[in-house]
């Protein structure tokens, strides 16, 4: 039977995502915190601290103790793997796509033009919510940019349908139409500020340098992101935004931008208690054996005391042991007294 006050016990010292929902910058943090509480909780601190360990240690150490308890939680470690593993694919990809994110950011950061960037913006419009990774405004347009971190090649189709291309073709979503919510909500935010018919121009950048991407939809632009600085800087156009309106418009935009909730893939109050139902499970076949192991080896030092009074309790028989030296002298003692016996009745007669 399942000991539910342990398991509370185990789950209410994990921490990490306690809140219903998380921004994308709180994300990976929250991550690395989640998998530093389970580690702790599996091993012993100094073993934790010393070890360099991550998350598929504990699965393996958890899967170790479950061989020796005779498989006794198979389905609960089933679970808690599954969850482990989408937990630690969340990692590598936060750490791939902040990394890749970056590298953009920077780029960005040091334009050799007149601008203003904006990084990770989420705006909202009657219901209607989306999130940019950086807008640009520079004297001649302003920049949607989207950041992607494929390690497939790609292909948009003519739709704005977007593939990753591995062994099999993989359809990820309708680019064209995310820009276009991206450009209509940007909009609504800039025309608040009195800004309209502004040169909005869209551009979907990759940060790995060995794609192949194929785009067909000709209403966007398509680039690695070593070349994004230089596209942005010797773009041109007949519009011309002064210094003044670039702040006016960042302004607008920062002052209606919302935090960008997370939409994470995994449901963490359900991992945690696989984790913490699995954890209880493991012990209590611990303990289990462990009582087994006191009865069937009684104690070493009541052993030996009741050896000892054993030893002390029984009587010992007397042992008489002859030598040859004493049946001799008997026999002779012996014969003195018949010769004796025998000169007595001889000096009587």
């Amino acid at each position: 039977m399942m000991n539910e006050k342990r398991v509370n016990e185990i789950i209410s010292q994990i921490t990490a995502f306690s809140k219903d929902t998380y921004t994308r910058s709180e994300y990976l943090p929250e991550l690395l915190k989640l998998q530093k509480e389970l580690i702790d909780l599996t091993f012993n601190a100094e073993h934790a601290e010393n070890g360099d360990l991550r998350l598929w240690d504990v699965e393996r150490h958890l899967r170790k103790m479950n061989d020796e308890r005779g498989h006794i939680a198979d389905d609960e470690l089933a679970r808690f793997v599954k969850g482990s593993k989408a937990v630690c694919n969340n990692i590598s990809a936060e750490f791939s796509g902040n990394a890749g994110e970056q590298k953009v950011f920077r780029a960005l950061d040091n334009l050799g033009c007149q601008n203003s960037v904006i990084h990770n913006v989420e705006l909202e419009f009657d219901g209607r919510r989306t999130e940019i990774d950086a807008i640009v405004f520079t004297n001649h347009a302003i920049f949607i940019i989207e950041i992607k971190n494929s390690k497939k090649n790609i292909f948009i189709d003519e739709n704005g349908e977007f593939y990753r291309i591995g062994n099999s073709m993989h359809h990820d979503c309708n680019i064209a139409d995310k820009m276009d919510e991206r450009e209509a909500l940007l909009r609504k935010a800039l025309e608040r500020a009195g800004m309209d018919y502004l040169k909005i121009f869209k551009i979907v950048t990759f940060t790995n340098p060995r794609l192949d991407v194929e785009c067909k939809y000709h209403y966007i632009k398509v680039c690695p992101s070593s070349y994004l600085p230089s596209f942005i800087e010797k773009f041109t156009s007949n519009q011309w935004y002064s210094y003044e309106s670039i702040c006016t418009m960042t302004e607008a935009v920062t002052e209606v931008k919302c935090p960008e909730e997370y939409q994470m893939s995994i449901d963490m109050t359900e991992f945690k208690r696989d984790f913490a139902v699995l954890m209880a499970k493991l012990e209590a076949a611990e303990e289990a054996d462990q009582e087994c192991e006191d009865i069937e080896q009684p104690d070493e030092e009541a052993v030996n005391a009741s050896d000892i009074k054993a030893e002390v309790n029984i009587p010992k028989k007397p042992v008489h042991t002859y030598g040859k030296g004493m049946v001799a002298a008997a026999i002779g003692v012996t014969l003195m007294n018949a010769a004796l016996l025998l000169g007595g009745r001889l000096l009587r007669k």
